[in-house]
Formats: structure tokens, C-alpha cells, sequence
């Protein structure tokens, strides 16, 4: 694949990452257009500021579409021939028409983590719960597939010991990301660049669909005590924590850790809370300690002071079951099947 001389940029999708290379691109005289949906445009990115006000401040031009069809994205791409396309958590699903026609068969997906393994979305919360401390900053051209053409780029590293909670990952990830794509971007401003495909085996790869934390996150007392762990802190911040009950009021748990300088416990004690200190609880998990930190109501208000010693928390099976439908993000919010 070839790329390059480059004349300008446009970044499809949202988050931190674009605003950051959008204003870099601006910073070099790098012309930059923006490509965003109705649900991405509405997140947050610095403190309580959505994406769509950041754009309009910071003065990026931007289109925002529900449909990535439309013939409005046509005219908007219009005499951009020598421009690169890069995807940076589209909302869309592209097909070929798409891709060969709008994009010129020259779009790029920014990618989180290693390929093929690890396809799909909700990146950070399935690397917390399988316990994966490899990262990866990638690029492939995007076929009609789920994250399935060939890889022109990447770079691996691993995330620090005091990564935890998905916030942890993501700051590094940021960071690394971004440099890694600024030095991608200008290798090709000038020049030409002949970009290796590796194409990705199938026979390899893995799936993992995106996760909501009001619809997903709520934990299961008879997993074992590095699962509990796990599941807890993949919706921690920054997410509103993973769900579970407590004197029949639903509670949200972060900041948690095991210890096993307890009694291993039996899978019947998992959920009891045996010691109250002032600023941490004690939970048994089957064959060890969770100490948790933080009990939040749906308010974001601490419950750690009503919890006792005795109390259970405990999640009714009607919940985990439904914990296990799929979700699904369009470019206009979020829907199940």
C-alpha cells in the first residue's frame, strides 16, 4: 500500500486522541477534517466538555453525520484525493462501496491492541478481566470485515504494574498512541511511503463485542476471588462500577484489591462483609480478601458508611443473566439484541 505526499488529514470517529492530533495537525499546517456521529459528538472528553464543544472551540471543522453513506459525506470529501483517511473508533461498520468510493480504498483504522486477536471493542475492560498486560498501537487498512484487513503499522509495549482500572490503561495508551501516529503521519507529509500489508490469519483471531456498564456490569459472588477482582476493577474508573446489591439497595463497588492475608474463605462466605474500617470494607471471596474502597448509590454517593459487618452483597440471578446480552453501539446511541 502506498501513501503519501499527504496534503491534509481526516480523522473519523471521536475521543481524546483525535482532538489531540486535530490540533497538531493545525500546530504543523497540516490542513485536518473531522468525520463524527450524534453519540460520539455527546461524550465527554475534559472535564464534563463534550466533543462537539471542543471541536467548535478549538475551531476544527468537523461534519456530523449518522449516516457515514450519505451523500453529504461525498461533497464534504470532495477533491481530497491526497489526503489520509484515518479511523480513530468510527461508529460505523464500512462496506466496500464505501471504502473504494468515498475513502479511495485508502482508509486506516487506528487499533488498540494486538490483531487478530482481540478484534471488536471495549478494549481495556476485556484486557483487565483476561489479565493482559500487553499494549499495542497498530494500523491496518480497513476492509469490509470487524478490524480484519492487513496490518501497515504497529507497535507493542507493556503497561506499567500501577495500571489497574481502565483510566490507568487509557493514559498510557494516550500517550503512546499519540506519538506513535504524529511519527506515522509525518513520515508520509513529504514523501511517498510503500507501507507493508501483513495480512492477518483468521485461523488466530479473536472477538470481544463492546460492554456497558449498566448493562453488563454486574458481578457474580460465585466466581473465584481473581475473577471478582478482575470484573471489579474492568468497569472502575471511568466507568460508574461494576453493580451489585447490599440491604436491598443496588450499589456500585471500585477501588478494590485481594488479600490474602485472611482466611481463605468458602465459596458460602463470598459476599459477606467481615470487618468495617473507616475508609475500606473487608469482603470474603471464595479463598481469599477483597478490601474494597469505594460503595457508591447511583448518585456517585458514598455508601461506605452504612455498611456493617454481617451484610451481604449479593446479586440476583435475574441481573447476571441479563448481564449477558449483547450491546450495540450505533452512530446514535446505544441499543441491545
Amino acid at each position: 500500500m502506498e501513501i503519501g505526499p499527504v496534503n491534509g488529514l481526516v480523522l473519523i470517529g471521536g475521543g481524546e486522541i483525535l482532538l489531540e492530533l486535530s490540533n497538531w495537525a493545525k500546530e504543523i499546517n497540516l490542513d485536518v477534517l473531522v468525520i463524527t456521529s450524534p453519540r460520539q459528538c455527546e461524550e465527554s472528553i475534559r472535564s464534563g466538555t463534550t466533543l462537539r464543544s471542543l471541536l467548535h472551540e478549538e475551531a476544527i471543522v468537523f461534519l456530523e453525520i449518522d449516516d457515514i453513506e450519505s451523500p453529504e459525506v461525498n461533497e464534504y470529501l470532495s477533491g481530497k484525493d491526497n489526503w489520509l483517511f484515518l479511523s480513530l473508533g468510527a461508529a460505523w461498520i464500512f462496506n466496500k462501496g464505501t471504502i473504494e468510493n468515498t475513502f479511495r480504498d485508502q482508509l486506516l483504522n487506528v487499533h488498540g491492541t494486538r490483531l487478530p486477536t482481540n478484534r471488536g471493542a471495549g478494549g481495556f475492560s476485556w484486557q483487565i478481566m483476561m489479565g493482559n498486560r500487553i499494549g499495542c498501537c497498530l494500523v491496518h487498512k480497513v476492509d469490509s470485515g470487524v478490524d480484519t484487513g492487513p496490518i501497515v503499522a504497529y507497535e507493542e509495549f507493556l503497561y506499567p504494574n500501577h495500571c489497574r482500572t481502565p483510566m490507568d490503561f487509557e493514559q498510557v495508551y494516550k500517550k503512546k498512541t499519540i506519538l506513535f501516529l504524529k511519527s506515522f503521519i509525518e513520515n508520509s507529509i513529504r514523501t511517498s511511503v510503500t507501507l507493508q500489508e501483513i495480512f492477518q490469519l483468521d485461523y488466530l483471531s479473536t472477538y470481544w463485542p463492546r460492554l456497558n456498564t449498566n448493562l453488563n456490569g454486574w458481578i457474580n459472588w460465585n466466581w473465584s476471588a481473581e475473577e471478582i477482582e478482575r470484573y471489579i476493577l474492568a468497569f472502575d474508573d471511568p466507568y460508574k462500577g461494576a453493580q451489585t446489591f447490599v440491604n436491598n439497595k443496588k450499589v456500585r463497588l471500585k477501588g478494590v484489591c485481594l488479600s490474602s492475608s485472611e482466611a481463605a474463605f468458602h465459596s458460602y462466605q463470598s459476599g459477606l462483609v467481615y470487618r468495617v474500617a473507616d475508609e475500606w470494607i473487608c469482603v470474603a471471596v471464595t479463598g481469599s480478601s477483597l478490601i474494597v474502597q469505594n460503595v457508591l448509590d447511583e448518585n456517585g454517593k458514598s455508601m461506605l458508611a452504612h455498611i456493617k459487618p454481617g451484610d451481604r452483597f449479593f446479586t440476583p440471578y435475574k441481573y447476571l443473566e441479563d448481564s449477558f446480552a449483547r450491546v450495540v453501539y450505533t452512530p446514535l446511541g446505544v441499543r441491545t439484541k
